[in-house]
């Protein structure tokens, strides 16, 4: 049998870094919100199917490196599950190194799918704390949808939607290292965060304040030359805000308009990969 999911990508409307933890993770607040750009999962179970097999393409690992093998091997020993032969598929559309979660959203999907071809009927929460075994936004992944994330991303509160508006999205050639990112901000000053400020905005309904009160910590201590010159643009091209996501590299800008949207991402596809987005709520779990 096989079962499939959409893995959507997330952006992060604001980031704030507060500091270290004894674990090595950073402590973080942040406002996260699912956009309609996404992976598909398929999951497929036959008679015989012994192990853990998982098939994305692009050089991608395919055993225990891959957070959906280590989200499947977290499910089957929660689970108790000895019969675990299944094999994943994975058909990419999220750029990877781009700062909106391909790999976490496909090990939630991951997790979604275990537990519906299981029929295990796990939680959310009990979901999530699975997910959080393996990577920091696979809690947030497990439903997406518009939360405030605290802790290294493990703690989680829903906010006011998002009001709709267009997502413009680009991808320049650069990646950015995660970890590299992380380290940069060890000796990086403080400031106030400024995620409080997002959640008020959400509050209003108001897309002209919540695009106002973008920011990403990451993106002021960075300071890459090819992330300001998209932000530059979209701006110029009509976007509301623009900012970078996670630890980069992917920049976004909010849009009332599709057709400006359009418009700034064809103006956009010399200095990288451009796609369009909508919000997207939180997905329902089996």
């Amino acid at each position: 049998m096989q079962w499939k999911e959409p893995a959507y990508a997330k952006i992060n409307l604001t980031l704030d870094i507060l500091g270290k933890l004894p674990n090595g993770y950073h402590s973080l607040a942040t406002v996260m919100q699912s956009v309609s750009l996404y992976d598909t999962v398929c999951l497929c179970r036959e008679e015989g199917m012994m192990g853990i097999r998982v098939d994305c393409g692009g050089g991608a690992p395919s055993g225990p490196d891959n957070i959906v093998w280590k989200a499947a091997r977290a499910f089957f020993d929660y689970c108790g599950i000895e019969n675990q032969g299944v094999a994943f598929q994975i058909e990419k559309q999220i750029p990877s190194q781009a700062g909106m979660g391909g790999g976490s959203s496909d090990g939630a999907a991951a997790l979604r799918l275990l537990n519906r071809a299981f029929q295990t009927k796990l939680s959310v929460q009990v979901l999530r704390e699975l997910g959080a075994r393996v990577g920091a936004d696979v809690p947030f992944c497990v439903t997406g949808g518009t939360m405030k994330a605290e802790g290294f991303g493990e703690i989680l509160t829903p906010a006011p939607a998002m009001p709709p508006c267009t997502v413009l999205l680009c991808k320049p050639p650069i990646g950015v290292s995660t970890p590299q990112a992380f380290r940069a901000s060890d000796s990086a000053p403080a400031v106030p965060p400024k995620t409080p400020a997002m959640l008020s905005a959400l509050e209003s309904g108001s897309l002209e304040q919540v695009a106002y009160c973008l920011n990403n910590r990451f993106e002021d201590i960075l300071r890459l030359p090819e992330i300001t010159e998209i932000t530059r643009r979209m701006k110029a091209g009509g976007a509301l805000g623009a900012c970078m996501t996670g630890s980069g590299s992917v920049v976004f800008g909010l849009f009332c308009e599709e057709n400006a949207a359009q418009k700034a991402g064809e103006r956009l596809q010399e200095l990288g990969q451009v796609f369009l987005a909508h919000p997207v709520p939180a997905q329902a779990v089996e």
